[in-house]
């Protein structure tokens, strides 16, 4: 089955995305951005279609893991939108200087999670073909 990374410490926001997937992918989950990195160097990169990623979370901070996938080329293998309750426009302005997919500001629905997870993923078939 393929997997999507959830790199979120809100376990909240980590159980909506397994309940909008149940049964279509296996989510990866990562409390930090330490363990969204293990999850990367651990885990068939061909088998992960996506990642959703918190900017803002405790320890390695989501810019440190854009900046791994940057500086490992992964970004073609592993499209990533960004989760992020920050409405401060030059944060969301940084990640876009990455090469990213999409922002969902937080609170979002499970609606605009299928949205966001279905235009990362389409990113990555894209590419893979």
């Amino acid at each position: 089955m393929q997997s999507i990374i959830v790199a979120d410490d809100s376990n909240i926001i980590v159980n909506i995305v397994k309940k909008a997937f149940e049964g279509e992918y296996n989510i990866l989950s990562a409390k930090d951005g330490a363990e969204a990195i293990e999850l990367l160097k651990n885990n068939n990169l061909t088998d992960i279609v996506g990642m959703l990623l918190d900017l803002n979370m405790p320890g390695v901070d989501g810019f440190a893991v854009l900046d791994y996938l940057k500086y490992t080329n992964l970004f073609k293998q592993v499209p990533v939108s960004i989760i992020t309750g920050d409405d401060d426009m030059q944060v969301i302005e940084k990640a876009f200087e990455y090469n990213i997919i999409d922002v969902l500001k937080k609170p979002f629905t499970i609606d605009n999670v299928k949205k966001i997870v279905e235009k990362t993923i389409s990113i990555n078939s894209m590419h893979n073909m």
